[in-house]
């Protein structure tokens, strides 16, 4: 009998994941909620820009910076702690919607979750958020990522975390570990609900990739919120599949 790439696939990665199997997040909150519970049947999950690995406690989880050599810079709670990122920035899928258009300013995000079923979906979709440490998360606020910053505002990053951003251009250089996971929640947002994305940048994430490939723990990832959810990333299935199909001629990067 043959077995499906997919099928194969399932079978390789899922065996924890089936008991993840719920409801897709009605918002943002669940959603988060769900994160938690997804990385951490992950195989040392780490954060996404700068690796640190991921402690999980009773509260739910937190970065260990010692692992990653991650240096505070300036930010000492956010950056001993986690938080949610939306690798596709809220405001960069929600700014155009008439529930966050057509309220006094700074109100958009509050009043889009509570009366806009379409915008409380794509907020909650797990396929576009990822655990970083929260002091990065709020430096990168809704920064469009470039792959190389001529002038830096931090140019000495957060210790080893070689993450990078210019405030009077709002642009953030990422980090090489994750530049394809960045790449393939851009394309599926992009794909999936019409993101609007230039021909610059729709050619940068398309190069990031093929250039990054995806690491067992992003295959896991992309299966499970499938479970979960109801849908996978088609950009992460297809480096995935690839692997199987051609094991000698996948690049398996670890990204520590």
């Amino acid at each position: 009998m043959r077995i499906s790439v997919t099928a194969l696939l399932l079978i390789l990665l899922l065996p924890q994941a089936m008991a993840n199997s719920s409801e897709p997040p009605a918002n943002f909150m669940e959603a988060k909620k769900q994160m938690v519970k997804i990385f951490s049947k992950l195989n040392t999950p780490t954060t996404l820009y700068c690796g640190c690995k991921i402690v999980f406690t009773k509260r739910g989880y937190k970065p260990d910076l010692q692992s990653c050599g991650y240096e505070i810079d300036e930010d000492y709670e956010r950056g001993n702690r986690i938080e949610a990122e939306h690798i596709v920035p809220v405001w960069e899928f929600a700014h155009g919607m008439n529930c966050w258009t057509q309220v006094p300013k700074g109100s958009g995000r509050d009043n889009c979750e509570n009366t806009d079923e379409r915008f409380n979906r794509i907020e909650a979709d797990l396929h576009n958020l990822y655990p970083a440490v929260g002091e990065v998360n709020k430096r990168r606020s809704s920064y469009a990522f470039i792959d190389k910053l001529t002038h830096r505002d931090n140019p000495q990053g957060f210790g080893k975390c070689q993450m990078f951003f210019n405030k009077s251009n709002y642009l953030a250089e990422p980090t090489e570990r994750a530049r394809g996971i960045i790449a393939r929640a851009y394309l599926y947002m992009y794909s999936r609900y019409g993101l609007h994305l230039d021909s610059e940048h729709l050619r940068l994430y398309r190069e990031w990739n093929q250039k990054y490939k995806p690491t067992d723990n992003e295959c896991k990832r992309n299966y499970m919120i499938q479970k979960i959810q109801g849908n996978d990333n088609p950009f992460v299935t297809e480096k995935c599949e690839l692997r199987i199909k051609h094991p000698h001629k996948s690049e398996r990067h670890t990204y520590r």
